[in-house]
């Protein structure tokens, strides 16, 4: 279009010369028309316009009317004007429109650079957040990283509002800023101002879910009383945004600018992206915190029952082994005395249960213990499992005299363990089977070396354990009669939950299996290692000033 209203001056210009010839100034516009194609194009289109004007001009006046006149007289002159202002012209618009384009690519490509650089930092600010929200579930972390990559950006101070529920109110988490005394004067401000719901940029941000961006001056601040500090501030520019987590406003992110650069749709974008990576932050922060909450009152919890379970076995102990004590001293007594025999059994009986109350108390004890540590201590020492057993299965049949024991095993079967819990692990495993064996049921117990290890079998012919329970049956409260409500021989189910955490420690394993030699009744198998191999567990809670140390110990040879 440039080019054919070039052309168009030209026809113009020749039908004005062609009029009035002699007119002594009308060559001038087509030079007009040379500085007009200069500018327009440049050197290329000044020279040849020139050309053609001066062809037009010589043509007019030569074929003209007044071809005698002045302006034919003038024409050598008017030509050389004509043909030196087109390249005068065309030099001249080079060098200018030249400088002018290098000056708007200059001008573009900083342009360019800058919004490039902006657009590196905010995606490095993006990554950076991405990368400390899911690292850190701290909320006031989280808190602190929302707001500085906010005030690192955007605005003269960013701030950051949470909402808390019943009822739904505002309350300032954070701001930060350039300027520190705009920083301090908007916390003060919020002290004694806070926004409510549905009121102000900040309040109407929160309520509606939506983002609000208002300025430059003049901002709406009197209608509401200024919940903002608008006016108290001097801002030009505000901008809320919400933070959405699972649906609902957990905050509100606010950037304000008082004296410097606005903020504008571009600020406004990338708070938004910094609102939508920090709603599932936060609502992660705040379910961690719920967590540690729930976590501090079980162990408080679990604190009150170990001080529980410490003061009742203690206060349990001293009148059973007062019972027990004065049951043996009576007894011998009675044996003196032939028509004494009743009374004899009787306090056979009471030292008898008074010695099964007290394995109680140490099994809850010992409960208490894996619940806390995570297992048992053992102290592991050079042992004969084979007389530990003799020892076991004799003392068993004492109590129970209408059982038979049967014990298949080598004469010797060294092994590194803690000779106290295995003797429990022993008597656990007896007395299930006792429990769970019909009166004068058989049970047959078999101790072999099986490589490195050593293999205890403890087998008995009673109820057995149901397929879905062999699992399950070394979990605490689980017993092989199924149901709590339906349960036919006593205990509390702890036994085999703590031979399996004895087991366990010892570096060894337990399992249950069917009798396959019966139609009915269990196997229980356990498997130690001949040399111990200790399972380390939690470290005890060290007093202070000292190094913590682990419960597990190995005995010195």
């Amino acid at each position: 279009m440039a080019i054919v209203g070039t052309a168009l001056d030209m026809a113009a210009v020749t039908v004005a010369v062609y009029v009035q010839p002699g007119a002594i100034d009308a060559y001038l516009f087509y030079g007009l028309v040379v500085l007009g194609a200069a500018l327009r194009f440049g050197l290329a289109a000044s020279v040849w316009s020139s050309i053609v004007c001066s062809g037009l001009y010589a043509t007019v006046v030569l074929l003209g009317a007044d071809a005698a006149g002045a302006a034919r007289a003038l024409l050598p002159v008017r030509l050389v004007y004509l043909l030196g202002i087109g390249l005068a012209a065309g030099l001249f618009a080079r060098v200018v429109i030249g400088r002018a384009m290098e000056v708007a690519q200059l001008r573009t490509r900083l342009v360019q650079e800058e919004r490039e650089r902006r657009r590196e930092r905010e995606e490095a600010l993006l990554s950076q957040l991405a990368h400390d929200f899911g690292t850190n579930l701290d909320r006031d972390a989280t808190v602190t990283a929302i707001v500085h990559s906010t005030g690192s950006l955007m605005g003269d101070f960013a701030a950051l509002w949470l909402v808390e529920s019943d009822p739904a109110t505002l309350v300032l988490a954070d701001v930060v800023g350039r300027d520190e005394q705009l920083r301090e004067r908007a916390r003060d401000l919020a002290a004694v101002r806070v926004p409510r719901m549905g009121e102000g940029v900040i309040g109407r941000a929160a309520a509606t879910a939506t983002t609000v961006l208002v300025g430059p001056q003049p901002l709406p601040i009197a209608d509401q009383g200024d919940p903002d500090g608008i006016d108290a501030l001097g801002l030009h520019s505000l901008l809320a945004v919400p933070i959405i987590g699972r649906g609902r406003v957990r905050g509100v992110l606010v950037a304000a600018s008082a004296g410097g650069a606005p903020i504008g749709d571009g600020e406004r974008r990338l708070a938004e992206a910094i609102a939508e990576r920090a709603g599932p932050a936060l609502e992660n922060a705040a379910l961690w915190a719920d967590l540690q909450e729930q976590m501090a009152r079980e162990h408080e919890a679990q604190r009150v029952k170990d001080d529980f379970l410490s003061i009742v076995s203690h206060e349990l102990r001293t009148p059973l082994t007062s019972i027990s004590g004065y049951s043996q001293l009576l007894e011998r007594r009675l044996r003196d005395r032939a028509e004494a025999a009743k009374e004899i059994e009787q306090m056979r009986v009471i030292r008898e249960q008074a010695g099964r109350m007290r394995r109680l108390v140490e099994d809850l004890l010992d409960v208490s213990r894996i619940d806390r540590r995570g297992g048992v201590s053992v102290e592991p020492e050079p042992m004969d499992l084979v007389e530990e057993l003799f020892a076991v299965v004799a003392r068993t049949e004492r109590e129970h005299p209408d059982r038979t024991i049967t014990l298949s095993a080598p004469p010797s079967l060294p092994i590194e363990a803690d000779r106290d819990r295995i003797a429990q692990v022993l008597t656990n495993l007896a007395e299930n089977a006792v429990k769970y064996s019909p009166e004068g049921g058989p049970i047959a117990i078999t101790a072999a070396r099986v490589g490195d290890e050593v293999e205890l079998r403890v087998s008995d012919e009673g109820i057995g354990i149901p397929e879905d329970l062999r699992e399950r049956v070394f979990d605490l409260f689980v017993q092989a009669d199924g149901d709590v409500a339906q349960r036919r021989f006593g205990g509390l189910g702890l036994g085999l939950y703590i031979t399996r955490a004895i087991v366990e420690a010892h570096g060894g394993s337990v399992r249950a299996e069917p009798n396959r030699r019966t139609a009915s009744g269990t196997v229980l198998v356990v498997r130690l290692p001949a040399r111990a191999r200790l399972r380390m567990l939690e470290p005890e809670a060290p007093a202070a000033g000292e190094p913590p140390s682990f419960v597990v110990r190995r005995a010195s040879r």
